[in-house]
């Protein structure tokens, strides 16, 4: 009986190992060339999750296939500190340059997704109480008859300098000299805008990147919450449904995240990137705009990095990324629920050029 159950478990090991190292793969491998990778990747916290249980029934069972495990698990450490962050905190403050904050503020609440009373007014105090000195905000709201993104603009005095453009705003207490705007297909949602920023007695470029979401139906939604609670009705249909989603929200944004890259490239001043990539650290749109740069989350945050709280709460998608000319001094993620998202923040130190090399 027990041969049998480690043939059972020994094929369901397989097929584990085989989706995580697909997984690895999901960051050099251009959905719009092969998806399947960045499905994988998409589902690498579970099937981590997953490899570890198969692990520890093999160690217990004093078998060869624990150690191919351990093998894999290994390969993945690197991948691993992109999702946890594992830096020590250090007694006393380092001197910092520039704090910056990078919010998707879900239109302040428009239509009353957070149930709560008073949300708007509630994000307006918490962003007024930031100290820092750059605020990105994603789903900015327009005009509409519960929002008056003048009244919000006016109630952030503090920041006398902005850029608001298609849902998207850049908040500044130095002077913005410069913005510009990179346009999209019109057939995609995303949004980038970028400014330049007069700060530590030289030009620093401020992206804002709200990259495309996977545009979840009522069904798709439905789906998700389904299984969480364990029901299941019409799990084929809705697994079909919910890939063809998430599969085509993947190329559209690989497709977005290059032409960024472009951007980011040709960029005439050292930058940072902020925003709501909908996409986690493993994919190929992450590794697409991040390569060369570096992660203030993965320099130095700690714990579990996951940053939004709808259907796919285990997930970091908002990043705050920056050029070699910058060194992260901290990264926090803030425990604020009044979005879909946390918001993220991170002092940075301008580097001189004795201590780049």
């Amino acid at each position: 009986m027990l041969k049998l159950l480690d043939k059972l478990i020994g094929i369901i090991t397989l097929l584990a190992l085989t989706g995580l190292l697909g997984s690895y793969t999901a960051r050099y491998i251009d959905p719009n060339t092969f998806i399947l990778p960045s499905l994988l990747g998409l589902a690498y916290p579970y099937l981590l999750i997953a490899n570890i249980i198969l692990f520890l029934y093999w160690l217990a069972r004093w078998k060869k296939m624990a150690f191919v495990q351990l093998i894999v698990l290994a390969l993945g450490i690197p991948v691993f500190r992109t999702y946890y962050g594992t830096y020590k905190e250090k007694n006393g403050t380092e001197s910092y340059d520039l704090q910056v904050l990078s919010y998707n503020v879900r239109y302040f609440d428009r239509y009353g997704w957070s149930k709560h009373k008073n949300t708007p007014e509630k994000l307006l105090d918490y962003l007024n109480h930031f100290p820092g000195d750059i605020i990105c905000l994603q789903e900015f709201p327009e005009k509409s008859a519960a929002i008056d993104p003048q009244d919000i603009i006016r109630q952030l005095s503090s920041y006398p300098y902005r850029k608001i453009k298609k849902h998207m705003a850049i908040f500044s207490r130095s002077p913005i000299i410069a913005c510009k705007e990179i346009t999209f297909d019109k057939k995609y949602t995303s949004s980038c805008i970028f400014c330049d920023v007069v700060k530590l007695k030289d030009t620093v470029r401020i992206y804002n990147i709200h990259l495309e979401s996977y545009k979840l139906g009522k069904k798709e939604r439905k789906f998700v919450k389904d299984i969480s609670e364990g029901v299941s009705n019409d799990l084929s249909q809705g697994i079909r449904n919910l890939t063809v989603r998430i599969s085509e929200a993947n190329k559209n944004r690989a497709k977005q995240a290059r032409q960024i890259k472009t951007a980011l490239q040709n960029s005439p001043y050292p930058f940072i990137v902020c925003g709501d990539f909908n996409d986690t650290p493993l994919s190929y749109t992450y590794q697409t705009i991040e390569n060369e740069l570096r992660d203030s989350f993965i320099e130095k945050g700690r714990g579990l990095g996951n940053t939004y709280i709808g259907e796919f709460p285990s997930f970091r998608i908002d990043y705050i990324l920056h050029t070699t000319d910058f060194q992260t001094i901290s990264y926090s993620r803030e425990a604020v629920t009044l979005s879909d998202h946390y918001p993220i923040q991170s002092k940075l130190k301008k580097e001189d050029e004795n201590s780049k090399q």
